[in-house]
């Protein structure tokens, strides 16, 4: 369940800063386009985000708030209680519960969380369609949907794209368990101050946490 929570949250944060892509259906290729263009003049950009996993079957419906800030191949996600931090090589996750900081090579897993990788296999594994431009409140969305050309765990993802913004605000990823995980976004910045260390970690600032090297 986490391991498709985090892989959910990489393709949806992925397609925020996506690169041009090559897509089947032209609206939704230049929409994206128009998206990628706008986030490409920032420098970085910073996610506060709701989460939410739906599975009627078990009757299970929870939320949850985090953070995530992009630049480049850079990210750092606070999540769950758990900060997850990438210089674009290495990978540091601490978790205070087992108050443990894991070190780590950036993974060539495709469902590890490194939204600049998933781009860079993006035109070849979805195809896309405009499914509909829809008003709520008086503004206007774009829905587009994306399908994998291969097999994942999941069926579909929908995206909902401020039309004039060209912004997305949410995501939601469709499991073929029938589970859904939906990513909101509350309040997006961009070109965000950061310090000089913000996308590494320094174990020293965790005296009490054991470090397991697994480079």
């Amino acid at each position: 369940m986490k391991k498709i929570m985090i892989m959910s949250m990489a393709i949806i944060f992925g397609f925020i800063s996506i690169s041009s892509a090559q897509v089947d259906d032209a609206k939704a290729r230049k929409i994206l386009n128009d998206v990628s263009a706008k986030a490409k003049n920032y420098k970085n950009m910073k996610f506060d985000f709701t989460y939410r996993m739906e599975d009627k079957a078990h009757n299970i419906d929870e939320s949850l708030k985090g953070s995530v800030t992009l630049e480049g191949d850079k990210y750092r996600l606070e999540f769950m209680g758990r900060t997850i931090i990438s210089d674009g090589s290495t990978v540091w996750s601490y978790d205070p519960d087992a108050e443990e900081i894991q070190i780590s090579n950036v993974s060539k897993d495709a469902d590890a969380f490194n939204p600049g990788k998933l781009l860079t296999s993006y035109d070849e594994s979805y195809r896309s369609k405009l499914i509909k431009t829809k008003k709520e409140d008086g503004e206007e969305f774009y829905i587009i949907d994306l399908y994998p050309k291969k097999g994942k765990s999941f069926y579909k993802i929908r995206l909902k794209i401020d039309k004039k913004a060209l912004q997305i605000v949410s995501g939601t990823v469709f499991g073929k368990d029938n589970v859904t995980y939906t990513y909101s976004i509350d309040k997006f910045s961009n070109d965000v101050a950061t310090t000089a260390n913000f996308f590494t970690m320094n174990t020293k600032d965790y005296p009490d946490a054991d470090v397991v090297d697994l480079r």
